[in-house]
């Protein structure tokens, strides 16, 4: 399973919150801004970097935190399945 992010979102800092903003075409689809944690946007950034598989994104999250391999994948799952109702990755 290869992920991937769909175009048609930008990364924005406003205050302490990061947030995923859809322009464009994606605007239309995605009302509003995405909120993300400070691991949701961890992952995020991961996948734009190039990790494309659930393996990869565990990793991520149990090399910066102190978190079980097992959590970070129930983590990483439920955080992918909102992002492909969003319309803003693929799997």
């Amino acid at each position: 399973m290869a992920i991937k992010l769909n175009k048609g979102f930008v990364l924005r800092k406003i205050g302490p919150q990061h947030m995923a903003v859809p322009y464009g075409a994606m605007s239309n689809e995605v009302k509003g801004m995405i909120t993300l944690t400070e691991s949701a946007y961890l992952l995020w950034k991961a996948i734009e970097d190039g990790a494309d598989t659930e393996e990869a994104l565990v990793n991520v999250l149990t090399e910066t935190y102190e978190v079980e391999s097992e959590d970070a994948l129930a983590d990483v799952k439920s955080f992918l399945a909102y992002l492909v109702q969003l319309g803003a990755v693929e799997v």
